[in-house]
């Protein structure tokens, strides 16, 4: 599955700390606007380490 995380658009927390091998999660630009930003790139880093790919977009 992509889980997209962006400024108005993100999934459930917890769908980010089950995600793994297979997924990819992507950061969108503008995410680090979020109030929230950190949880979610806490709870990437989880699914990373459980064999996620992860891209972040910067423009």
């Amino acid at each position: 599955m992509t889980y997209r995380i962006g400024l108005g658009v993100a999934p459930a927390i917890g769908d980010l700390y089950r995600a793994g091998s297979g997924d990819t999660i992507v950061f969108l630009a503008g995410a680090r606007g979020r109030e929230d930003w950190l949880r979610y790139w806490q709870a990437a880093a989880v699914a990373v380490f459980r064999g996620a790919a992860l891209t972040v977009v910067t423009a």
